[in-house]
């Protein structure tokens, strides 16, 4: 391509770009290029953080001239007109028998596959028309949209840092995307992350959860058929979560979180594993509401085809392998070995016309309809008869006054059509007596007296009347001492 230029001929050249010829218009014949010194030959340029620009300048006779000239290169996105993504500045550029070459610090971020043309300034004179910027074939690769394919075995594409990113990617869906072609079901990897010394895959996200990107997840995997995320292990931890709140979290339409022990050995292995140095191992809540197919809606289910559904262990002294707060309702047998501590209390309603409190004796007057499940509530009254044989046992608490509405509540009184927890067996703390029918002491035989709410010695009671045996002393008067329950 030839155009005026006053005094010069010029052509041109970029690393990338095809040979460009600009000139003044005239008579003088052109060198051909078997004339000409080859700049690719000539003129060496080096991979650095420049791009390499080479060139050959002529008179307008075609002589190669020699010196050093002013220079100026511009990029632009259009043809013509336009507002310049990179300006050099003006370069004083040594030019030797012709051939000069300059190195242009234009910013990476520019050749990002769009249309790109190049304007020249020489001495103050703008070279027109604008040359386009074209890509090397090989290059063609690096485009936007562009495949990098590899028929054989091997890497296709590979990216290396020496202590930054190897890799990096942004986009409005995603920044990375990977897709498996294999012909087999469940093999291949959509993308495969590998480190020696670190993590695999880090995954980060400052998003606000949302309903369409619940949680906000740093990593979120997703299967139509199999599992979102696997995590494997030769050894160490599979997946390991951790978090100032929820170290790992787990929502599905079955399980929230499932896992599996593969043990060979029966016996052997946990299906999850959970620990806490400072709090709860295992905390599980449940909203739902009991039905026929989710029995009591429980917030931890355990169930087990030949053991134990469910196993607590006590690791040592002062640890207890099960704790209740609330209702305990058990559905078949019941076993027990070693010591019990504590005692035995059944809910009752006061069918009185006077307060109860705490070791109060109460006798049975009839029964009310159940609260829990279909067992029927004992109605009770304070014992005011020399051993009654409908003695029942001795006051515990209110019932249903907790924070909660339901349940044990605090201790005091109870009044008149309410409920309370009667303790029914084993060791308790308070039982009103009166001594004045007889000095008690520990072992001795107790049942109902005169005095409403008291229980007195005997030494040869009734069938029936005996509520439990003493375990404190009373000399005289009345006032409260332990007792063991044991109705008989």
């Amino acid at each position: 391509m030839m155009r005026e230029w006053g005094r010069m001929w010029v052509i041109v050249g970029v690393v990338v770009a095809t040979a460009l010829m600009v000139g003044a218009a005239g008579a003088l014949p052109v060198r051909s290029q078997s004339e000409r010194p080859d700049p690719a030959t000539t003129i060496q340029s080096t991979v650095g953080e420049t791009i390499g620009y080479q060139g050959f300048l002529t008179d307008s006779e075609g002589e190669p001239l020699s010196g050093t000239y002013a220079m100026e290169f511009a990029l632009y996105r259009v043809e013509t007109f336009g507002t310049p993504v990179f300006q050099s500045g003006e370069i004083g550029v040594a030019v030797s028998e012709g051939l000069f070459e300059v190195g242009l610090a234009v910013p990476q971020q520019i050749f990002d596959g769009g249309p790109l043309w190049l304007a020249i300034v020489v001495d103050g004179e703008v070279l027109s028309p604008r040359q386009q910027i074209r890509p090397a074939p090989y290059a063609m690769s690096l485009r936007p949209g562009a495949t990098v394919a590899l028929p054989a075995t091997g890497t296709a594409l590979q990216v290396t840092s020496a202590d930054g990113v190897g890799l990096q990617g942004t986009g409005r869906v995603y920044g990375v995307h990977g897709t498996a072609s294999g012909a087999t079901q469940g093999s291949g990897y959509g993308g495969y992350f590998e480190s020696d010394t670190g993590i695999g895959v880090l995954g980060r996200s400052t998003a606000l959860s949302s309903h369409n990107n619940l949680f906000a997840p740093g990593v979120a995997g997703y299967s139509e058929q199999g599992v979102g995320v696997l995590g494997q292990a030769a050894t160490g931890f599979a997946v390991y979560g951790t978090s100032p709140g929820v170290g790992v979290g787990g929502s599905g339409q079955v399980y929230g979180v499932y896992g599996e022990s593969a043990a060979q050995t029966q016996g052997a292995g946990y299906g999850g594993y959970f620990a806490s140095s400072t709090g709860i191992g295992v905390f599980g809540e449940s909203t739902a509401l009991t039905s026929l197919n989710n029995n009591y809606a429980p917030g931890v289910y355990g169930r087990s085809e030949r053991g134990a559904g469910v196993l607590g262990e006590a690791g040592g002294p002062g640890s207890v392998a099960g704790l209740f707060l609330g209702h305990v309702v058990i559905e078949g047998d019941l076993f027990a070995t070693g010591s019990k501590a504590g005692y035995v209390v059944d809910i009752a309603r006061n069918d009185g016309d006077k307060p109860l409190v705490r070791g109060h004796l109460v006798v049975v007057t009839g029964a009310a309809d159940p609260v829990l499940g279909d067992i029927p509530v004992p109605l009770v009254r304070k014992a005011d008869t020399a051993a009654s044989t409908a003695v029942i046992g001795v006051v515990d608490a209110p019932y249903g006054r907790g924070e909660d509405g339901v349940g044990r509540g605090e201790n005091g009184p109870i009044a008149p059509g309410e409920y309370l927890t009667i303790v029914t067996l084993g060791t308790f703390g308070a039982i009103n007596v009166d001594a004045s029918y007889g000095a008690i002491q520990p072992g001795d035989l107790l049942v109902s007296s005169p005095t409403p709410g008291h229980a007195m010695r005997t030494e040869a009671p009734d069938v029936g009347t005996v509520v439990g045996k003493a375990l404190g002393t009373m000399e005289d008067g009345t006032g409260s001492i332990a007792v063991m329950v044991t109705l008989q």
